[in-house]
């Protein structure tokens, strides 16, 4: 295999074009290889001069005869190689410090553990409910757990290493060969790895010794001459992810199986959405009403399914950012619930949603069964079996949500539970950021949650439905009473804010920061808006929306992601400085004092977008339908669709909301800072896709 194919075989996905660009330099070489008129001879030095750590090189330049331009040189090569060898061993140096950093964090952790349960306050908030000795105990496993993150930061840190050290190798070697030299090997290789120091696996030597010994001062590990991997197991917390040399065929087999599952989906939605504009059979008997009546129990499945897809993105999404949503949600460190398993049970979920919705379509259209006690119905088609569809669907979702796994064991859907009761009992309970994260959840599915009466609505009515039942399914939406349309339905839209406005007082009774009340304004404006909606003051309506929408972009940007001038518009006040006549003076460093995100800038403002346009839809999920339309398919349609959308927004919301209460503590629900990471080194600038000649102003490429 060529060296270059088994460099990318090799690669960590998440550091891909941090590497040394072999390809790209072994195809400039062999340019310049090509262009050479007058080959050097082998074991000279043909000019070149080696002098204060770089190559000058004294002979004349290549040239484009055709272009009459000057073209990229051999020097030009050389210099290229070596500034990408010195971003490389900063790249490895700010790796090192940063796990150096992270270790002795640890050891802090550790000793405060040491001194007994109530040292545990100084590491990390404690729940008040629980026992100390229990909350010492998780504690402990939290640090080996972030034991384990270390080492395998560590690991990642010499494959990069080893790797760039024979990529280095590699390609002066190419460049002696092509161009009848000994120069590369012998002078520029020792010189640069010297520099760069990535020959010196002594370093990664130290950190390994360091690890074993953090890990076996636990409680549970203590005396045993273990590798940090044994310590954990032996604690319960299992195996990290281990770094091989190939990316794992299991991992990328599930990945082509959802793609495949993703494509098959979209496929059969396709085909129901042909079936639903299909004529159908007997249209004297057919009846758009009845045949949406269930539509209220698919939806509430359906947005189940895509909670647990979104669930499975976040946690994708996260993984692969090097954000720990894990340790920042204050999970089981025991937890080995992956991003792949709320796939596959979600997968299989919406491959029966599809089938069980598509075998009602088709059998209401086309009458595929007979009927049954057609004469007590709303018409011919009415039958009492129709409704077995919804009720086979929601018995099979239930299921298949609590059956037991091997993975997502009982005590972990337990701790959901638990933390809702919390939730709903606030401010009687102490918040944490995982409780303040299901209150945030809990408001975005106050619209599904109002599709749980009216899907309670239709299962315990008549079967086959009445004309009656029909009839308020035309003018309500749904099959329940003006009763429960009055109090019920209100009282689920605006349960979640209530819940979220208790915990900013609890927040506020505990840290006295005026910034809870400013948040408890928030969701009263909400509140607010599910009250007025059932007035018929539309003017009125449409003002408290706009404030309750603008009052809640506004948070999300600035509070919850933590996004300001800085964050968003890329300038640099040490250039304004010096167009404003102060170049004299001392120039001031390019950082812009921003925190070190990561993602993109751009992905930031495509996300501020998509919250405002969606927080807009997000008012009309707390009003009712009939308010925008009257037309019972649109209706349906547009409740389905604005409830898919507030999901999916909170779904990218708490990505962007984890990674910056990760960077900054934003909510001060921890004592310490840190956050054991992958590998704590600040992201590098990425280079060009192309590698052209550097110019006299061009600076190495160092972040």
């Amino acid at each position: 295999m060529k060296f270059g194919k088994q460099l990318e075989e090799y690669e960590l996905p998440e550091w891909k074009g941090q590497y040394l660009p072999y390809k790209q330099l072994k195809r400039k070489l062999e340019e310049l290889s090509t262009r050479t008129d007058t080959p050097r001879s082998q074991g000279s030095h043909s000019g070149w001069a080696v002098g204060s750590g770089s190559l000058v090189r004294n002979s004349s330049r290549l040239w484009d005869k055709e272009e009459g331009e000057e073209a990229y040189t051999e020097a030009d090569w050389i210099r290229t190689v070596e500034q990408e060898t010195i971003r490389i061993g900063d790249f490895v140096d700010r790796g090192i410090q940063g796990l150096e950093q992270q270790l002795k964090d640890l050891a802090k952790m550790i000793d405060g553990l040491k001194c007994g349960p109530h040292a545990a306050h100084q590491c990390e908030s404690i729940d008040e409910n629980a026992s100390a000795d229990e909350e010492a105990s998780f504690l402990e496993l939290r640090v080996l757990q972030a034991v384990g993150r270390v080492a395998e930061g560590v690991q990642r840190l010499r494959l990069f290493a080893e790797l760039n050290h024979a990529a280095l190798y590699k390609i002066l070697k190419k460049h002696d060969k092509q161009l009848v030299s000994k120069e590369g090997l012998s002078e520029i290789f020792p010189r640069l790895v010297k520099e760069t120091r990535l020959n010196e696996t002594g370093r990664f030597d130290a950190l390994d010794t360091d690890l074993k010994k953090l890990s076996l001062a636990s409680s549970k590990t203590e005396d045993i001459d273990a590798s940090p991997e044994v310590a954990r197991l032996i604690a319960g917390l299992g195996r990290t992810g281990i770094v091989g040399l190939t990316v794992q065929p299991a991992s990328h087999r599930s990945e082509l199986v959802l793609s495949f599952f993703l494509g098959s989906s979209l496929a059969l939605f396709l085909a129901i959405g042909v079936l639903l504009c299909l004529p159908e059979k007997s249209p004297k008997t057919f009846s758009e009403a009845y045949f949406l009546t269930p539509i209220p129990v698919f939806r509430v499945v359906f947005s189940f399914l895509l909670i647990l897809w979104c669930m499975g993105a976040v946690a994708k999404i996260c993984d692969q950012s090097d954000v720990n949503h894990m340790f920042i949600l204050n999970v089981d460190p025991r937890c080995r619930v992956t991003p792949e398993w709320f796939f596959a049970r979600a997968a299989t979920l919406t491959t029966l949603w599809i089938l069980i919705f598509g075998m009602y379509v088709v059998d209401y259209k086309w009458k595929i069964l007979p009927t049954v006690w057609a004469e007590e119905g709303y018409n011919k088609r009415a039958s009492f079996h129709f409704v077995f569809y919804p009720v086979v669907l929601l018995l099979l979702t239930i299921v298949g949500s609590l059956a037991p796994s091997t993975i997502c064991r009982n005590r972990y859907k337990l701790a959901v539970v638990r933390s809702v009761r919390r939730t709903a009992m606030a401010p009687f309970f102490a918040v944490d950021f995982a409780d303040n994260m299901v209150g945030d959840v809990m408001t975005s599915i106050a619209k599904p949650l109002e599709d749980v009466p009216a899907a309670v609505c239709y299962l315990l009515s008549h079967h086959p439905q009445e004309e009656e039942l029909v009839q308020r399914f035309i003018t309500n939406g749904d099959s329940c009473s003006a009763t429960t349309h009055r109090w019920v339905v209100p009282l689920l839209a605006g349960l979640p804010f209530f819940f979220r406005a208790g915990q900013c007082v609890r927040r506020y009774w505990d840290t006295k920061e005026c910034r809870h009340l400013w948040n408890l304004g928030k969701y009263l404006c909400s509140l607010l808006v599910v009250v007025v909606s059932r007035c018929d003051n539309t003017t009125l309506l449409v003002t408290v929306s706009t404030i309750a929408t603008l009052y809640a972009f506004l948070w999300d940007v600035g509070l919850d992601w933590g996004l300001g001038i800085r964050e968003l518009i890329p300038f640099n006040f040490a250039e304004a400085r010096s167009s404003a006549g102060k170049a004299d003076g001392p120039k001031l460093s390019q950082n812009t004092g921003a925190l070190q995100r990561h993602f993109p800038r751009k992905v930031y403002w495509l996300c501020s977008s998509v919250d405002l346009v969606a927080r807009s839809t997000w008012v009309f999920t707390l009003m009712p339908t009939s308010l925008v339309t009257g037309n019972i398919v649109i209706r349906v349609i547009l409740v389905s669709v604005m409830s898919s959308v507030e999901i999916v927004r909170r779904s990218m919301w708490a990505v962007l909301r984890i990674e910056y209460e990760q960077l900054s503590n934003a909510s001060g629900f921890r004592a310490l800072l840190w956050v054991p990471s992958k590998l704590n080194a600040a992201p590098l600038e990425r280079r060009p896709s192309t590698i052209s000649a550097p110019d006299a102003h061009r600076q190495p490429l160092l972040s």
